[in-house]
């Protein structure tokens, strides 16, 4: 056992160099990782090979890395910020989905009919094909920083896809291995299977809620998720080796439930921390996940894939392509998320092979043919799709403009850049306009950049509540929003990289936060100096304290809901400063000589 483990660590550590390697050249690191499993796997070099794999503490410790590897899902499932998308969600998830069911099904239906080959196994290829495996796509997710409209419809979307894949797969099994006599799963697997991963997940969030929600320093919050964690797999790993007729439940939905649960219990700026806290152990949960999912394929088997293999593919990505396109044509989703949430759905190799192992040992005795036919081919399936449906999934998120910004951490990219976030009130504004006249750089607000949309926009009046302080989650949550939320984006970037200048909220702390050269100020001031200078400068009538916890409670929807940040956390910026206590004059000398200090 000692060797076996030293062999595993082995291999993480060159699936961690081999990832690094394959991001020099332009690649997500999964693919360096999956890539790593095959060839260190059984079927090449075989450092990994089959008696470990199958040896019971790997398995346990696979199945708790999968529960870890599920709060990178759960942690995002917050009720407050997906309530919006809900039904659209569930309606794109059946679309694409059972879509996909029901095209491969019907391709192979006509093909086996043409071939004399059972029309039963149609099906069963149809109820492998609609599942998802997320952790490919998420992992380019984490990677690539990816936040916005197709990333937040495909994080819940992982979840439903993958109870409705398994309430078909078991379904179809069902009816199938009821023509063989005596050989018939139990009805009540189905239920199990899709209910008890999130009966114990969302049981063990709300036990360990109480002790999650305390606010404490890094080491105990850490102690704390780790032990839940574990605690919450070990119930997992009760039922599922010793409840269930053969082990099948999915931790990482386990893990998903668990972390939804606490996530929807916890303040957020504790949430926040939580998040930050675990990132580096959730990155080595998911690479010894990526690596399990790599290991099990063989390489050899791209040679012998035949026309079976060719058309599951194929079938595969066009169910779910044109099924996700009219599930969010119909819900009025993101013109993004219509065209290219389609291709983050393509990673499959996990979950396709727990299906076919299930499926063919069913088969082997009362079908022997038909089960060598479904293993070969979606073994074959398996190596080739992978390996193209990560490439793939980073390609939809690429087209859909959601990629993180590299270019702006360039070598060649010289100019610096401020960003002012504030208080309404405080004295952002009259900062960064006395600032551009002492530097004699450009500043952009809220209105330069409405002027700009407008000038290409044909329809301006729906595109106003997007640059106003005035905004309510409903209206940044809707679908024309996301949009014009985008464009904003690219324009920041784009002036960003043009020239040295001042940018006035809008979020540009962050969307510019791979930026070398970047100032990050927060202006702050106290209530009574805030509340004069809304008075006098403002002009407003009425509830100035009302006015002002409007636009501050707007400001900071706006914030934290593009940014998963706290609006006004110190942790956000390079640097605070109080206008009320050190003057506004003060406030700008010292920016001007960071500002100085950067251009040296």
């Amino acid at each position: 056992m000692v060797i076996s483990i030293l062999q595993l660590l082995i291999t993480f550590i060159l699936a961690y160099l081999f990832g690094k390697i394959i991001t020099k050249i332009k690649m997500p690191a999964i693919l360096g990782w999956l890539i790593a499993g095959m060839i260190l796997g059984p079927h090449a070099l075989s450092l990994m090979n089959e008696s470990i794999l199958e040896q019971t503490w790997y398995k346990v410790f696979i199945n708790i890395l999968e529960c870890t590897a599920g709060l990178m899902i759960g942690t995002e499932l917050v009720f407050k910020r997906i309530k919006k998308y809900g039904i659209s969600i569930i309606i794109t998830t059946l679309t694409q989905s059972l879509g996909t069911f029901l095209f491969v099904s019907l391709m192979f239906a006509i093909i086996f009919y043409m071939t004399n080959i059972p029309i039963y196994l149609s099906i069963i290829f149809g109820g492998i094909a609609l599942a998802t495996a997320p952790a490919p796509a998420l992992s380019v997710v984490r990677e690539y920083e990816t936040n916005e409209p197709v990333t937040r419809t495909l994080i819940p979307m992982a979840v439903l896809d993958d109870m409705v894949g398994v309430v078909v797969f078991f379904s179809v099994m069902a009816f199938v291995m009821s023509n063989f006599s005596q050989t018939g799963l139990p009805s009540y697997i189905i239920v199990l299977t899709v209910l008890l991963p999130v009966i114990i997940g969302i049981g063990c969030g709300l036990l360990f809620s109480p002790l999650l929600k305390k606010k404490t320093n890094r080491k105990n919050t850490l102690i704390v998720m780790i032990l839940s964690i574990i605690l919450t797999s070990i119930i997992g790993l009760f039922f599922n080796y010793f409840i269930m007729p053969r082990p099948m439940l999915n931790f990482m939905i386990i893990g998903m439930a668990f972390s939804a649960t606490f996530s929807n219990m916890v303040q957020e700026d504790r949430l926040d921390h939580m998040i930050s806290y675990f990132n580096p152990i959730l990155g080595i949960a998911l690479i010894f996940v990526i690596l399990n999912l790599g290991m099990p394929l063989d390489y050899a088997l791209i040679t012998g894939a035949g026309l079976y293999t060719v058309i599951y593919i194929l079938a595969r990505a066009i169910g779910k392509y044109f099924g996700a396109y009219f599930g969010a044509s119909i819900t009025k989703l993101p013109n993004t998320v219509k065209k290219y949430l389609g291709f983050t759905l393509l990673p499959h190799s996990g979950v396709s092979l727990v299906f076919t192992g299930i499926a063919v040992n069913a088969l082997k005795n009362p079908a022997p043919e038909s089960a060598k036919i479904l293993q070969g081919t979606i073994a074959a399936a398996a190596v080739i799709n992978e390996i193209i449906a990560v490439l793939m999934a980073k390609k939809g998120f690429e087209w859909a403009n959601e990629l993180n910004n590299k270019s702006l951490t360039s070598s060649k990219d010289n100019s610096v850049v401020i960003t002012i976030s504030s208080k309404y009130g405080s004295g952002g504004l009259e900062i960064a306009q006395k600032l551009s006249k002492e530097l004699n750089i450009p500043y952009y607000d809220k209105d330069y950049l409405y002027k700009k949309h407008i000038e290409s926009n044909n329809e301006p009046s729906k595109s106003l509540q997007l640059f106003q302080d005035s905004l309510s989650l409903s209206t940044i949550q809707s679908a024309i929003q996301q949009q014009e939320y985008q464009y904003v984006e690219k324009e920041i970037i784009d002036l960003a990289n043009k020239e040295d200048c001042i940018f006035l909220g809008r979020n540009a702390d962050d969307i510019l936060k791979n930026k070398d050269n970047l100032i990050k100020v927060f202006i702050f001031a106290d209530f009574p100096s805030r509340v004069e200078r809304v008075k006098v400068q403002y002009k407003i009538k009425g509830n100035i304290k009302e006015e002002m916890e409007k636009v501050d409670e707007m400001r900071s929807t706006f914030y934290n809901y593009y940014t998963k940040k706290r609006f006004g956390d110190a942790n956000n910026y390079n640097i605070c400063l109080d206008s009320s206590s050190i003057g506004i004059n003060n406030c700008i000398s010292i920016i001007k000589d960071i500002y100085m200090s950067k251009k040296r």
